[in-house]
């Protein structure tokens, strides 16, 4: 179909206002998996990940860990089961 056939959708500003409002409907959220050392001793980010409707993504600092997973909580008791003191921060609220 010819671009030219095809309506626009109003003014240049109402269109870019819908591609912003398009944006924040569908980002992905941001967060961490932290990890705790010691009782409240210390702390780390031990990888970051990104929350979409349909899954997560997550890779850790060095790009060493990367993983899909059903969700952030998932990710999280998912490498928990190894012993660490793991904490789901959410970065975007």
């Amino acid at each position: 179909m010819e671009e030219s056939r095809i309506a626009q959708f109003g003014t240049e500003e109402e269109f870019q206002q819908a591609l912003v409002e398009l944006v924040n409907d569908f980002a992905p959220r941001r967060f961490a998996i932290c990890e705790e050392h010691g009782d409240r001793v210390d702390g780390e980010v031990f990888a970051w990940g990104l929350a979409f409707g349909d899954g997560a993504l997550l890779c850790d600092d060095a790009r060493s860990l990367t993983g899909r997973f059903r969700d952030a909580g998932s990710a999280m008791r998912l490498f928990a089961r190894t012993g660490r003191r793991l904490r789901l921060i959410w970065v975007d609220e």
